[in-house]
């Protein structure tokens, strides 16, 4: 009869620590997916942007043009031309080389804002109503912490 209790409460601990175990595996694989990183493209950008300054994103694009004053920034491009991301250096990322200019690479950064610079007087008095002044409305970039080259 003692040996019956002992096992019986053995199997109880054995189930209750596994339980605990169980447990603690889907804490940490639920902290995992809510760290994931989002991966957008050039063209939905800016308007995730809108709503999510200071997030982690992966974007991946064609370099079309590496700043020859220090490569402190670069442009990348999507499907459309006309959708540029640029992209800065950072404290992990120092410098980017003119040769990235025609590779395609993917990038993991930040979302930072970019400031709005002030208009001249005279830009501000020749603004008549067919106007649309794309720069003008809030523009992002992306603070980079890690890209790689992708391989054609």
């Amino acid at each position: 009869m003692k040996k019956v209790t002992f096992l019986a409460i053995i199997s109880v601990l054995l189930v209750f620590a596994g339980s605990v175990t169980a447990q603690d595996n889907m804490k940490s694989k639920q902290a995992e997916s809510s760290s994931v990183i989002a991966v957008i493209t050039p063209e939905t950008f800016q308007d995730y942007a809108v709503n999510n300054v200071g997030k982690e994103v992966e974007i991946k694009g064609m370099v079309v043009h590496v700043c020859r004053h220090g490569g402190k920034k670069l442009f990348i491009v999507g499907q459309d031309p006309e959708q540029r991301v640029k992209i800065t250096a950072s404290e992990k990322v120092s410098v980017f080389e003119p040769e990235l200019e025609g590779s395609t690479i993917t990038v993991q950064g930040i979302i930072e804002p970019i400031a709005e610079e002030e208009l001249p007087d005279a830009e501000k008095k020749n603004d008549d109503a067919d106007h649309t002044n794309y720069y003008h409305k809030p523009q992002f970039s992306i603070s980079c912490m890690e890209f790689k080259t992708m391989e054609d």
